[in-house]
């Protein structure tokens, strides 16, 4: 290792240098410069109530839109209609309900359908059924 030598090598200046006796007259520059500057200078107030006004009508605008969601989300819901699963539990769970007022519930254009339904005469049925050899299934899946 070489040694190293501060003194030979050529120091690079900063370019930065201050006045001659500037750290002696500084306080009384300092206090003179006080003394002379206005002291009634109006500063500038900023309203924090400007700022919370902001705040609350910020606020105030998610809460609304946080308020209306489900209520627009309600008035757009493309079913209105009961599905069947929900009717079915309810004519399950109504025990009390006959035939006749189940049907009389329904609307009118299938319940014309309903009552215009042709009966089938006793012979033709005799005859499909003997001509039929499996009869016993249809029995039992009626």
């Amino acid at each position: 290792m070489t040694p190293f030598k501060l003194d030979s090598e050529p120091k690079i200046e900063s370019g930065f240098k201050t006045p001659d006796n500037y750290f002696e007259n500084f306080q009384t520059a300092l206090i003179e410069r006080l003394d002379n500057e206005p002291s009634n200078k109006e500063t500038k107030v900023i309203s924090i109530f400007r700022k919370r006004k902001t705040v609350l009508f910020a606020v105030a605008a998610v809460l609304a839109l946080a308020l209306m969601i489900p209520a627009v989300y309600q008035s757009y819901s493309k079913s209105k209609d009961l599905d069947a699963a929900t009717i079915e539990s309810y004519l399950t769970e109504e025990g009390h309900l006959n035939q006749d007022e189940i049907i009389s519930e329904i609307e009118p254009e299938s319940n014309i359908i309903i009552l215009d339904t042709k009966e089938i005469e006793t012979q033709t049925l005799e005859d499909m059924l003997a001509s039929n050899p499996n009869i016993e299934n249809l029995v039992i899946e009626n």
